[in-house]
């Protein structure tokens, strides 16, 4: 399977911090792989995939990206997972107590690393201490991070690591203390931010940990045996996992490929791949080849990032309506995603977030948004006016390239429905990632995925004011204050009535323009069975039907 198109490529923008699987899809591009093994391999028991991209880094602290968080699902464990239905069940953890503001978890005395030592509530302490740590510039260490007891002040540099709220109070017992109540903790510490660190070995690595296999240690179902990088990785099963036995694959194979999608079908076709993500150049092909198209839902959304920062054009609020009401997203979503199972949205809190009784959106609806031409020109006139403008500057749209298709047609709809210039600013994976970090834009395509969390705190979370992943620059007293009681406030009710009006602040600010949430649409081989594709992609339950 090319895994994840749904990734940093399109990119997942808050990964690790914000549970690994956050999710800024910028597009990406790939590389060249070596030969391929086969697809399925029984009498090995080992099955070949093909990445997007090469992972960034594989150092859980820093890893941002779904290609990152993938692989550290595979070859790492947090306390808890979740499984097919949303539901934590117990990893490292065997149980836990929960209050309002703590959780006390109790580990398994089996939990091994890769080299036979055994996993600790020591390893948790130095992993999370570390993730707050100002030295180890975590990007994302201050969104969910915030829940732990004094975590703000040590990312400001307030306080030390050491004040952080969590504490072993022996080798397998550990205690997290919370800066407020969180009915979603759980979800949040399966993300891969939260998974322990061996303080002994990542000392011993300096600043390689997570850089090639000699500098990563696994508690996970994989270990990774091989980084060739740029060409390929090798992952093989963890004798030292507590759970191995439920681990039918004997490892992985995987390559990275820059081919085109029909050249990726026939790899498909040939047996090379086990399994292979579709999009809509290759998805009628498919079919007509007479396999079966499956198809999974996700927690992804995408959207534009305006950005609002005074020094660009987009600071005007008209103008920021003004390109919302003037791109077709219908068109948009049939002509250029052109996938089964795509849907648009109206907000960023849309898609599988809960509410009280049912889904958020059916009791909070958004405000719908129009493809309105007409409205939108008259908002570009008097945004002109306050700009004091006869005309806007060339606008810059950043895009990753391997998805330029995309950039193109919103190019094209800014200049048909407003005669503005837009500039595309094709990037590498690497380089349009940084650029977003660096402000380096006036548009952005984005996309971030909730993983296992559904309540719309994960996505609210993104527009905070000094949030780390608001590149947009979005700022408002009023929807920080809510923000505020939805992370303390105990009353469900209070909680979805603040998302409620959370919503209505950033439809009225239009700091994005939100366009769809995302399906998964594949390809298996009809040997290869058990994978888990949601909430999160897991292959450690996969195995070949003999």
């Amino acid at each position: 399977m090319v895994l994840p198109r749904l990734t940093r490529g399109e990119t997942p923008y808050h990964a690790h911090a914000t549970l690994a699987w956050a999710l800024v899809f910028l597009w990406l591009i790939a590389c060249l792989p070596q030969a391929l093994a086969k697809g399925i391999e029984p009498e090995t028991g080992r099955i070949t995939l093909s990445l997007a991209q090469e992972p960034p880094s594989l150092d859980t602290s820093l890893a941002e990206d779904t290609t990152s968080a993938f692989i550290l699902g595979l070859t790492n464990e947090a306390l808890v997972r979740v499984d097919r239905r949303g539901e934590i069940q117990p990893a490292v953890a065997k149980s836990w107590v929960l209050t309002p503001t703590s959780a006390t978890f109790t580990l398994r005395t089996d939990a091994r690393w890769a080299n036979g030592e055994p996993v600790t509530a020591q390893d948790f302490v130095f992993a999370w201490r570390r993730l707050v740590d100002p030295k180890t510039a975590a990007a994302g260490s201050t969104f969910f991070t915030y829940l732990l007891l004094n975590a703000e002040a040590i990312i400001t540099g307030q306080l030390p690591p050491e004040a952080l709220g969590v504490k072993a109070l022996d080798s397998h017992t550990l205690q997290v203390m919370l800066s407020r109540p969180a009915p979603y903790l759980l979800h949040v510490l399966s993300g891969t931010a939260y998974m322990p660190l061996n303080a002994a070995f990542v000392s011993s690595q300096r600043d390689k940990y997570g850089a090639d296999s000699d500098n990563l240690l696994s508690n996970g179902p994989f270990k990774l045996d091989s980084w060739v990088h740029s060409a390929s990785m090798t992952l093989t099963r963890n004798e030292h996992y507590w759970r191995k036995a439920d681990v039918p694959l004997s490892g992985i194979n995987i390559g990275y490929i820059t081919a085109d999608n029909r050249a990726l079908l026939n790899l498909f076709k040939s047996g090379e791949l086990a399994a292979l993500d579709l999009n809509e150049d290759i998805l009628d092909d498919a079919s007509a080849a007479g396999y079966r198209v499956n198809k999974a839902p996700t927690n992804c959304m995408a959207w534009l990032i305006l950005n609002m920062h005074s020094d660009h054009p987009t600071a005007n609020k008209k103008l920021r309506h003004a390109i919302r009401l003037g791109i077709n997203r219908d068109s948009y979503i049939n002509n250029i995603i052109g996938m089964p199972g795509v849907k648009k949205i109206d907000s960023v809190l849309a898609g599988p977030t809960r509410g009280v009784k049912q889904r958020f959106q059916a009791e909070y609806p958004a405000p719908a948004i129009p493809f309105d031409i007409d409205r939108a020109r008259q908002l570009l006139s008097q945004a002109k006016a306050e700009l004091g403008v006869d005309e806007i500057q060339p606008l810059i749209l950043l895009a990753n390239e391997t998805r330029q298709i995309d950039a193109e047609f919103i190019q094209s709809q800014l200049q048909s429905s407003l005669g503005l210039t837009v500039r595309v600013d094709k990037q590498t994976f690497k380089q349009a990632i940084k650029k977003m970090h660096d402000r380096e834009f006036d548009i952005a395509r984005a996309a971030f995925c909730g993983g296992p969390i559904f309540d719309p705190v994960f996505f609210a979370g993104i527009f905070q004011s000094t949030g780390p992943y608001n590149d947009g620059g979005f700022q408002n007293t009023q929807y920080d204050r809510l923000l505020a009681i939805t992370h303390s406030s105990t009353d469900p009710q209070a909680r979805m009535d603040a998302f409620g009006a959370m919503q209505q602040i950033l439809f009225e600010a239009a700091p994005i323009v939100p366009t769809h949430i995302y399906s998964l649409v594949y390809l298996q081989n009809e040997r290869l069975k058990g994978l888990v594709r949601y909430p999160v992609m897991d292959f450690s339950r996969g195995y070949i039907d003999n």
